[in-house]
């Protein structure tokens, strides 16, 4: 999908502020180092306007990024970080709950998870809350250009069993190799979501 515009479209930092667009949703979960950021950026070709904490884990809001004048990226805040007393915090929770349950909620869900190391206890925790609330999803294997090609298969198996998600719902990505396309991404975002043109 050629990406012709992407803008900041809201923000929120308490439950009160969280949004109902008329647009489609599409969710961005992911651990606070899974390249979320470095992911969004290269998706909307826009590296100057996601907001990047200085530190992982530290930004505790919901960012709207609005693509094509026709889909929301929306960045949901970042899990797991070590620093927290718990993995998954009451106030990433608390926000990230909100959203779910605010009308019409997300289209789709991307589930980001590190190539490079099997799902961690949250990773599977937060799989579980989008399955349970019937949310169609898309596991992103990130930072694919880590590992090998035999690698990135073995580790996608290990992904696909520990999610319990087929295999052909996992799609490896990189921001740094050409020859693992974001493109293809947008291209089963667009399909999942039923965009047309683009």
């Amino acid at each position: 999908m050629k990406i012709t515009s992407a803008e900041l479209f809201d923000q929120a930092f308490v439950p009160d502020q969280i949004p109902s667009p008329g647009y489609p949703q599409v969710a961005v979960f992911g651990r606070s180092n899974v390249g979320k950021s470095s992911l969004l950026a290269s998706l909307m070709g826009r590296k100057k306007l996601v907001k990047v904490s200085s530190k992982p884990g530290k930004t505790r809001a919901i960012f709207y990024y609005l693509v094509n004048g026709s889909v929301l990226l929306v960045d949901l805040p970042g899990y797991g970080f070590s620093r927290a007393p718990r993995a998954m915090t009451s106030q990433w929770q608390h926000l990230v709950e909100a959203f779910l349950d605010n009308h019409p909620g997300p289209a789709l869900a991307l589930h980001l998870i590190d190539i490079r190391h099997p799902p961690t206890r949250d990773d599977i925790t937060v799989h579980r809350i989008i399955k349970e609330r019937g949310i169609p999803d898309i596991v992103v294997a990130t930072k694919a250009d880590k590992l090998s090609r035999s690698g990135r298969l073995r580790s996608l198996e290990v992904i696909s069993r520990t999610l319990d998600e087929p295999r052909e719902r996992i799609v490896p990505t990189s921001v740094k190799d050409s020859a693992i396309p974001i493109g293809a991404l947008w291209d089963r975002i667009a399909e999942e979501i039923g965009m047309t043109g683009g």
